[in-house]
C-alpha cells in the first residue's frame, strides 16, 4: 500500500510539471511568434 501511494504522489507530481512545463512552453512561443510578426509588419512598411 505504502509503494501504490509513493507512485500515486510521483504521478501527481510529475503531471504538475508537464503542466507546468506545457505553460511555459506555450507562453513562449506565444512571445516568439507576436515577435515575429511584429518584425515583418515593420520590415513591409519600411
Amino acid at each position: 500500500m505504502q509503494i501504490e501511494n509513493e507512485m500515486t504522489a510521483r504521478f501527481n507530481k510529475s503531471e504538475t510539471f508537464d503542466s507546468s512545463l506545457s505553460q511555459e512552453l506555450d507562453f513562449f512561443f506565444d512571445n516568439v511568434m507576436d515577435t515575429v510578426v511584429e518584425y515583418f509588419k515593420e520590415e513591409v512598411t519600411v
